[in-house]
């Protein structure tokens, strides 16, 4: 689990942003996924793609993939989120959702 999913989705999920998790079906099974999402491990979407036929044909090429969705239902940033550095991704987040608002 990625706790800074958690917060984002807590932070920035009020001010218009949707984040939703892509296990491509290959690292977790359905069965723990579910217990996940039991556990509130997942307060956000958790899309769990079995034989990764959605990881395909959108091309996904990092996973997990998270995607930050916009109020207008456009993608604000894709990709495989570094913990590291989360002030760089945060001040992008911020930068789309100020471009959703216009």
């Amino acid at each position: 689990m990625k706790p800074h999913l958690v917060r984002w989705h807590k932070d920035f999920g009020p001010k218009g942003l949707t984040i939703v998790y892509v296990d491509d079906g290959t690292s977790d099974t359905q069965q723990q996924v579910k217990e996940y999402v039991a556990q509130g491990k997942y307060p956000f979407a958790f899309l769990w793609d079995k034989d990764s036929k959605n990881v395909n044909a959108y091309k996904v090429e990092a996973m997990p993939a998270a995607y930050l969705i916009g109020v207008d239902g456009k993608v604000a940033w894709e990709g495989h989120p570094d913990p590291g550095e989360p002030q760089k991704l945060e001040a992008l987040i911020k930068a789309e959702l100020e471009k959703v608002k216009k």
